[in-house]
């Protein structure tokens, strides 16, 4: 019985990173890293898209800025430091679509309502129903 006990507060403790201020959110995987990057890259030209936008039915959210431990790090999913230093490149592309988020209405009140700070948007990808994945630093 103690061993349960304690494998049940490993497994809390473990997950408790997961459990992080923004429900719906995941940490990037290989997947995401060349899609995260675009996004960021092409994070002015979103910006005009953004004022389309009319009717937001889902968002999610990738976090950049999870590490993933040491022993398990997956060297193919560039550091948080290199996802900065991206966006500070790009950093007059990110204010743009940040104030479009802002100036919209609806995506202020989409993001508003799921707790998402729009400061710590640097890149979106926009689906044609509005739908919205947020790459956040």
């Amino acid at each position: 019985m103690k061993v349960l006990k304690i494998a049940a507060l490993v497994f809390a403790v473990a997950a408790a990173p997961m459990s992080l201020a923004i429900p719906g959110v995941a940490q990037v995987t290989t997947v995401d890293v060349q899609m995260a990057e675009s996004a960021i890259v092409l994070a002015g030209s979103r910006a005009g898209r953004v004022a389309a936008i009319d009717h937001v039915p889902s968002v999610g959210v990738i976090r950049l800025d999870v590490h993933t431990g040491a022993r398990f790090r997956d060297e193919s999913i560039p550091d948080v430091s290199e996802f900065r230093l991206l966006a500070g490149k790009y950093q007059g592309g990110i204010a743009k679509l940040r104030a479009a988020l802002r100036t919209n209405p609806v995506t202020r009140a989409a993001l508003a309502s799921r707790g998402i700070s729009i400061s710590r948007v640097v890149g979106a990808q926009i689906s044609s129903n509005g739908s919205l994945r947020l790459y956040l630093l």
